[in-house]
């Protein structure tokens, strides 16, 4: 018996230097994780969380053993939080938080109440990414501020075959596909799905990838010209031209018919096994410093407000990363949709998928 107790205590104290983190790929660079590591000596595993929806059935399993998760604030927090998914935190064991932009925390009272549950890490929108050398040498006069790029059947065929790809993501595509038909909202009524599924099945034989992951590579490698994607996918995809030397040349257009508006939060799962880990890593990356150099490396842009003024001014004025006010003022979040219109849209989506 106490060889048990004593192998169980070095075990918990083990695990009290490892924190385990599920977020997206690289919004904790190598060199960032390796600086928390040496001031802190505890060590950290990085698991690539790859699509929301599989990140949400993870945790509602429970024991997940994960510490710290990047999840989206809409409509991913707006329904886990009261469903008792997420741990609440200490603001003093992370002063660092107070740095967070006031704009996006009065955002987020509306999915998390009294910014209880999740401290902004990142932002930004959902729109098309582009080879714009090969997109104008198939089409010079291409519609690029418009959805007509991918979901009009002419015109996908003619970039078919340089190489189309969306987002493995029904709550990011499906709403836009929905406003590009013309309802105002995705809806579960049973005409109005099955009318936005019609025009994706229309346009499917011209998709070569449906990914939420390394898409963006693909795009930086020429490997496809086009894409439904994250505004931060598309600097992180031009970074990658740049350290390869390549020649692409990627640009970014956020759609006429609908800008999507994103959210990314830093929370705690509620069975975290290192919760006081996942605070001490909180409050280390939401110095200005810290944050700022994420931002510089991976292009998305910082929740952290006193982290603005250290961006170089060419990042500051990147209207793909902090778009202009007559773009901001069309942002969307994402709707919080019922567990039974969620269950419709992943069985349409499952069964659009298995086609390609």
């Amino acid at each position: 018996m106490s060889l048990w107790l004593g192998l169980t205590c070095a075990a918990a104290a083990d695990r009290a230097k490892v924190l385990n983190v599920y977020a997206w790929s690289e919004y904790f660079p190598t060199a960032l994780i390796a600086k928390f590591q040496a001031e802190t000596g505890i060590h950290v595993n990085y698991a690539v969380l790859d699509s929301p929806e599989t990140a949400e059935t993870i945790l509602s399993v429970g024991h997940s053993d994960y510490d710290i998760v990047t999840m989206n604030a809409a409509p991913e927090l707006a329904r886990e939080i009261p469903k008792g998914f997420w741990r609440k935190l200490d603001p003093s064991a992370i002063p660092n938080a107070r740095n967070a932009d006031p704009q996006i925390m009065q955002l987020l009272k509306s999915v998390d109440p009294g910014n209880q549950y999740a401290v902004p890490w990142m932002w930004g929108t959902t729109g098309l990414i582009y080879n714009s050398e090969k997109i104008k040498a198939i089409m010079p006069n291409a519609p690029l501020d418009s959805l007509d790029m991918i979901l009009k059947k002419d015109i996908a065929a003619k970039f078919a075959g340089c190489g189309i790809s969306m987002l493995d993501s029904w709550g990011d595509v499906l709403p836009m596909v929905a406003r590009y038909i013309g309802q105002p909202r995705l809806s579960a009524n049973k005409a109005e799905l099955d009318a936005v599924m019609a025009k994706l099945q229309e346009i499917q034989p011209y998709l070569r990838r449906i990914a939420t992951a390394g898409y963006y590579q693909q795009l930086a490698e020429g490997e496809l010209c086009l894409a439904i994607g994250y505004s931060g996918d598309a600097m992180i995809a031009r970074r990658m031209v740049n350290e390869s030397h390549g020649n692409v040349k990627l640009d970014y257009s956020f759609s006429r018919e609908m800008v999507p508006f994103y959210i990314d939060s830093l929370v705690i799962p509620a069975d975290s096994a290192n919760p006081a880990a996942a605070l001490a890593f909180i409050n280390f990356v939401m110095r200005p410093e810290i944050s700022a150099s994420v931002t510089r490396f991976i292009g998305f842009a910082t929740a952290n407000a006193a982290a603005v003024p250290l961006l170089e001014p060419a990042i500051r004025s990147n209207t793909i990363v902090y778009p202009p006010p007559a773009i901001r003022q069309r942002f969307e979040f994402q709707a919080v949709y019922s567990p039974e219109e969620a269950r419709a849209f992943t069985r349409a989506w499952l069964l659009f998928k298995s086609g390609l």
